[in-house]
């Protein structure tokens, strides 16, 4: 299935409530933030072996610090966004108490672990990192 097949599908997924919690078996926890936690998935019905990212975002502390369309924007833009560079949406659904987006997932951590690891990056490495987030940011502006 093309990925362009597979977030339609998801947003009939969403719009028919066809998706919970229950459509994923949590392998284990990937990390946790100001408002939730990520997650290393694999949805139930899908044997490809293929892994995702699922990051749950708990309404009320999304409400409390009055992110309500900070939580919308970071989904409308990942579902649109299509690039190397950007983490892609596949699945979003919502519960009474939480929000959950299903991303790909990257193996590889984020740029936080990156310089947690390495403590800092030589130049070669650092123009690599500069190069992809300015190709990132550059496909987001258009």
């Amino acid at each position: 299935m093309a990925i362009a097949d597979a977030k339609n599908e998801s947003n009939d997924d969403y719009l028919a409530g066809k998706l919970s919690l229950e459509s994923f078996d949590l392998i284990e926890k990937l990390g946790k933030g100001s408002f939730g936690s990520v997650f290393l998935v694999k949805k139930k019905d899908d044997f490809s072996g293929r892994y995702y990212a699922m990051k749950v975002l708990e309404k009320d502390k999304v409400l409390a610090q009055n992110l309500i369309r900070y939580a919308q924007t970071e989904r409308a833009v990942l579902s649109l966004a299509r690039h190397q560079f950007i983490v892609g949406l596949n699945y979003a659904f919502q519960s009474t108490s939480r929000l959950y987006l299903i991303m790909d997932y990257c193996p590889g951590g984020d740029m936080g672990m990156a310089l947690a690891k390495h403590r800092r990056f030589n130049v070669d490495i650092a123009r690599v990192y500069a190069a992809e987030i300015v190709l990132a940011i550059e496909y987001l502006h258009k």
